[in-house]
Protein backbone atom coordinates (compact mmCIF):
# COMPACT_ATOMS: atom_id res chain seq x y z
CA UNK A 1 0.00 0.00 0.00
CA UNK A 2 1.22 3.15 -0.66
CA UNK A 3 -0.84 5.58 1.15
CA UNK A 4 -4.42 7.37 0.12
CA UNK A 5 -5.90 10.68 1.31
CA UNK A 6 -9.48 9.75 2.20
CA UNK A 7 -12.42 11.92 1.96
CA UNK A 8 -15.93 11.54 3.76
CA UNK A 9 -18.56 13.34 4.36
CA UNK A 10 -20.92 13.64 7.52
CA UNK A 11 -23.44 16.39 7.43
CA UNK A 12 -21.71 19.67 6.63
CA UNK A 13 -18.01 18.38 7.67
CA UNK A 14 -15.56 16.93 5.20
CA UNK A 15 -13.68 14.31 6.68
CA UNK A 16 -10.02 14.04 5.31
CA UNK A 17 -8.07 10.67 6.07
CA UNK A 18 -4.51 10.69 6.14
CA UNK A 19 -4.23 6.59 5.86
CA UNK A 20 -0.72 4.84 4.99
CA UNK A 21 -0.52 2.00 7.16
CA UNK A 22 2.91 1.24 5.75
CA UNK A 23 4.43 3.96 7.88
CA UNK A 24 2.33 5.34 10.88
CA UNK A 25 0.44 7.55 7.84
CA UNK A 26 3.74 9.16 6.41
CA UNK A 27 3.10 10.80 3.56
CA UNK A 28 4.07 10.30 0.15
CA UNK A 29 3.98 12.77 -3.00
CA UNK A 30 1.25 11.48 -4.15
CA UNK A 31 -0.54 11.74 -0.54
CA UNK A 32 0.53 15.41 -0.97
CA UNK A 33 -0.76 15.91 -4.91
CA UNK A 34 -4.24 14.49 -3.63
CA UNK A 35 -4.16 16.74 -0.36
CA UNK A 36 -4.19 19.64 -2.72
CA UNK A 37 -7.07 17.94 -5.17
CA UNK A 38 -9.23 17.37 -2.52
CA UNK A 39 -9.21 20.62 -0.49
CA UNK A 40 -10.11 22.06 -4.56
CA UNK A 41 -12.92 19.60 -4.05
CA UNK A 42 -14.18 20.70 -0.16
CA UNK A 43 -13.72 24.65 -1.37
CA UNK A 44 -15.74 24.28 -4.47
CA UNK A 45 -18.32 23.01 -2.73
CA UNK A 46 -20.51 25.72 -0.73
CA UNK A 47 -22.50 23.35 1.52
CA UNK A 48 -19.19 22.04 3.47
CA UNK A 49 -19.13 24.57 6.67
CA UNK A 50 -15.69 22.44 8.12
CA UNK A 51 -12.78 20.23 7.68
CA UNK A 52 -11.59 17.81 10.09
CA UNK A 53 -8.43 16.06 9.24
CA UNK A 54 -7.25 12.80 10.92
CA UNK A 55 -5.03 10.12 10.40
CA UNK A 56 -6.15 6.22 10.21
CA UNK A 57 -5.58 3.82 12.65
CA UNK A 58 -5.05 5.66 15.87
CA UNK A 59 -2.56 7.49 14.86
CA UNK A 60 -1.95 11.22 12.60
CA UNK A 61 1.12 11.12 10.88
CA UNK A 62 4.57 10.10 11.07
CA UNK A 63 6.22 12.87 8.90
CA UNK A 64 7.38 12.59 5.29
CA UNK A 65 7.90 8.95 3.57
CA UNK A 66 11.67 9.34 4.05
CA UNK A 67 11.94 5.96 1.60
CA UNK A 68 11.41 8.00 -1.29
CA UNK A 69 13.97 10.74 -0.68
CA UNK A 70 16.34 8.47 -2.83
CA UNK A 71 14.59 9.14 -6.12
CA UNK A 72 14.16 12.59 -4.66
CA UNK A 73 17.21 13.83 -3.47
CA UNK A 74 19.90 11.36 -4.39
CA UNK A 75 21.28 12.97 -7.45
CA UNK A 76 20.92 16.60 -6.85
CA UNK A 77 19.28 18.37 -4.05
CA UNK A 78 18.31 21.82 -5.61
CA UNK A 79 17.18 20.19 -8.94
CA UNK A 80 13.94 21.21 -10.45
CA UNK A 81 12.50 18.32 -9.73
CA UNK A 82 13.88 18.44 -6.14
CA UNK A 83 11.70 21.98 -6.07
CA UNK A 84 9.09 21.01 -7.23
CA UNK A 85 8.47 17.64 -4.90
CA UNK A 86 9.16 20.08 -1.91
CA UNK A 87 6.65 23.00 -3.31
CA UNK A 88 4.08 20.27 -3.91
CA UNK A 89 4.43 18.82 -0.73
CA UNK A 90 4.22 21.96 1.90
CA UNK A 91 2.27 23.26 -1.08
CA UNK A 92 -0.42 21.03 -0.12
CA UNK A 93 -0.36 22.05 3.98
CA UNK A 94 -0.77 25.43 2.50
CA UNK A 95 -3.42 24.85 0.50
CA UNK A 96 -5.11 22.82 3.89
CA UNK A 97 -4.89 26.14 5.82
CA UNK A 98 -6.14 28.35 3.11
CA UNK A 99 -9.69 25.98 3.27
CA UNK A 100 -12.50 28.50 2.78
CA UNK A 101 -13.97 27.00 5.74
CA UNK A 102 -13.08 26.44 9.10
CA UNK A 103 -10.35 23.43 9.81
CA UNK A 104 -9.68 20.90 13.08
CA UNK A 105 -7.11 18.63 13.06
CA UNK A 106 -7.57 15.56 15.46
CA UNK A 107 -4.61 14.38 16.29
CA UNK A 108 -3.92 10.69 18.14
CA UNK A 109 -0.49 8.81 18.40
CA UNK A 110 2.11 10.41 17.02
CA UNK A 111 2.39 13.83 14.95
CA UNK A 112 5.97 14.34 13.69
CA UNK A 113 7.99 16.30 11.59
CA UNK A 114 5.90 17.51 8.36
CA UNK A 115 2.90 15.65 9.99
CA UNK A 116 3.25 18.29 12.89
CA UNK A 117 3.38 20.85 10.21
CA UNK A 118 0.09 19.83 8.63
CA UNK A 119 -1.68 20.03 12.10
CA UNK A 120 -0.25 23.18 13.13
CA UNK A 121 -1.77 24.17 9.36
CA UNK A 122 -5.20 23.70 10.90
CA UNK A 123 -7.44 26.58 12.42
CA UNK A 124 -7.80 24.25 15.59
CA UNK A 125 -6.26 20.98 17.10
CA UNK A 126 -7.94 18.71 19.30
CA UNK A 127 -5.46 16.41 21.05
CA UNK A 128 -5.06 13.20 22.90
CA UNK A 129 -3.56 13.89 26.07
CA UNK A 130 -0.63 11.17 25.33
CA UNK A 131 -0.56 12.03 21.74
CA UNK A 132 2.97 12.45 20.87
CA UNK A 133 4.08 15.90 19.45
CA UNK A 134 8.14 16.63 17.97
CA UNK A 135 9.60 18.20 15.19
CA UNK A 136 12.32 15.49 14.46
CA UNK A 137 14.51 17.47 12.10
CA UNK A 138 17.89 18.17 13.63
CA UNK A 139 17.41 14.18 15.38
CA UNK A 140 16.96 13.10 12.37
CA UNK A 141 19.98 15.09 10.87
CA UNK A 142 18.02 17.25 8.31
CA UNK A 143 17.23 21.35 8.87
CA UNK A 144 13.27 21.95 9.57
CA UNK A 145 11.46 23.12 6.47
CA UNK A 146 7.58 24.29 5.90
CA UNK A 147 7.86 27.21 7.31
CA UNK A 148 7.96 25.59 11.11
CA UNK A 149 9.51 27.64 12.98
CA UNK A 150 7.27 30.56 12.00
CA UNK A 151 3.80 27.59 12.30
CA UNK A 152 4.73 27.04 15.98
CA UNK A 153 6.13 30.80 17.00
CA UNK A 154 2.80 32.36 15.73
CA UNK A 155 0.67 29.44 18.00
CA UNK A 156 2.66 29.03 20.98
CA UNK A 157 5.34 31.72 20.53
CA UNK A 158 9.32 31.78 20.77
CA UNK A 159 10.11 29.27 23.72
CA UNK A 160 7.91 26.10 21.81
CA UNK A 161 9.91 26.95 18.44
CA UNK A 162 12.72 26.70 20.42
CA UNK A 163 12.21 23.43 22.16
CA UNK A 164 10.79 21.53 19.48
CA UNK A 165 12.50 22.76 15.95
CA UNK A 166 16.06 23.61 17.52
CA UNK A 167 16.24 21.05 20.81
CA UNK A 168 14.07 18.04 19.35
CA UNK A 169 12.01 17.82 22.76
CA UNK A 170 8.99 15.68 22.17
CA UNK A 171 5.45 17.14 24.32
CA UNK A 172 2.50 15.39 24.65
CA UNK A 173 -0.89 16.37 24.40
CA UNK A 174 -1.56 17.74 27.45
CA UNK A 175 1.73 19.79 27.19
CA UNK A 176 0.75 21.43 24.23
CA UNK A 177 -2.50 22.33 24.96
CA UNK A 178 -0.54 23.84 27.94
CA UNK A 179 2.00 25.75 25.45
CA UNK A 180 -1.39 27.25 23.37
CA UNK A 181 -0.68 25.06 19.96
CA UNK A 182 -3.93 22.89 20.84
CA UNK A 183 -7.61 24.21 21.73
CA UNK A 184 -8.54 21.27 23.29
CA UNK A 185 -6.88 17.82 25.00
CA UNK A 186 -9.08 15.09 25.61
CA UNK A 187 -8.65 11.23 26.44
CA UNK A 188 -7.08 9.20 23.63
CA UNK A 189 -10.34 7.28 22.48
CA UNK A 190 -12.58 10.21 22.29
CA UNK A 191 -10.59 12.92 20.22
CA UNK A 192 -12.44 12.25 16.54
CA UNK A 193 -16.20 12.23 18.48
CA UNK A 194 -14.95 15.78 20.28
CA UNK A 195 -13.28 17.12 16.97
CA UNK A 196 -16.15 15.76 14.75
CA UNK A 197 -18.74 17.57 17.45
CA UNK A 198 -16.91 20.75 17.41
CA UNK A 199 -17.16 20.50 13.92
CA UNK A 200 -20.56 20.07 13.06
CA UNK A 201 -21.36 22.89 15.42
CA UNK A 202 -19.67 25.41 13.56
CA UNK A 203 -20.50 23.48 10.13
CA UNK A 204 -24.19 24.05 10.75
CA UNK A 205 -24.36 27.25 8.61
CA UNK A 206 -21.34 26.76 6.26
CA UNK A 207 -21.88 30.57 4.52
CA UNK A 208 -21.19 31.75 8.21
CA UNK A 209 -18.90 29.97 8.85
CA UNK A 210 -16.49 30.24 5.45
CA UNK A 211 -17.04 34.38 6.52
CA UNK A 212 -15.99 33.65 9.94
CA UNK A 213 -13.23 31.87 8.52
CA UNK A 214 -11.89 34.90 6.45
CA UNK A 215 -12.15 37.45 9.07
CA UNK A 216 -10.21 35.16 11.17
CA UNK A 217 -7.39 34.93 9.05
CA UNK A 218 -7.01 38.51 8.41
CA UNK A 219 -7.53 39.41 11.52
CA UNK A 220 -4.63 36.30 13.53
CA UNK A 221 -2.24 35.63 10.75
CA UNK A 222 0.24 38.87 11.96
CA UNK A 223 3.80 37.41 12.28
CA UNK A 224 7.04 38.71 12.01
CA UNK A 225 8.11 36.19 8.99
CA UNK A 226 5.16 35.36 7.14
CA UNK A 227 4.21 31.66 6.55
CA UNK A 228 5.19 31.94 2.36
CA UNK A 229 8.37 33.73 3.11
CA UNK A 230 9.27 31.08 6.32
CA UNK A 231 9.25 28.48 3.49
CA UNK A 232 11.36 29.89 0.93
CA UNK A 233 13.82 30.66 4.23
CA UNK A 234 14.32 26.87 5.25
CA UNK A 235 13.63 25.71 1.36
CA UNK A 236 17.17 25.25 0.32
CA UNK A 237 18.75 24.34 3.47
CA UNK A 238 16.21 21.83 4.29
CA UNK A 239 16.93 20.48 0.56
CA UNK A 240 20.69 20.14 1.04
CA UNK A 241 20.45 18.25 4.59
CA UNK A 242 18.46 15.94 3.35
CA UNK A 243 20.87 14.92 0.44
CA UNK A 244 23.70 15.27 3.11
CA UNK A 245 21.65 12.76 5.25
CA UNK A 246 20.27 10.24 2.34
CA UNK A 247 24.28 9.75 1.18
CA UNK A 248 25.49 9.01 5.01
CA UNK A 249 23.12 6.42 5.28
CA UNK A 250 24.11 4.74 2.23
CA UNK A 251 27.84 5.27 3.15
CA UNK A 252 27.19 3.14 6.24
CA UNK A 253 24.71 0.79 4.23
Amino acid sequence: MTGRIGLDRVGAVAVITLDNSRIKNALTQQMAHDLGAVCEQIDADPSIGCTVIQGAGGTFCSGADTSTWADTYGDDPLSDEAYADTDEMYGSFVRFGELKAPTIAAVRGSAVGAGLNLALAADLRVVSQDARLMAGFLKAGIHPGGGFFTLVRRLAGREAASLLGLFSQEISGVEAKAFGMAGVCVPDEDTEKTAAEIAQLVARDPLIARRAKRSFNLETQSTPLPWAAALEVERGVQLWTQARRLKQTQAQA
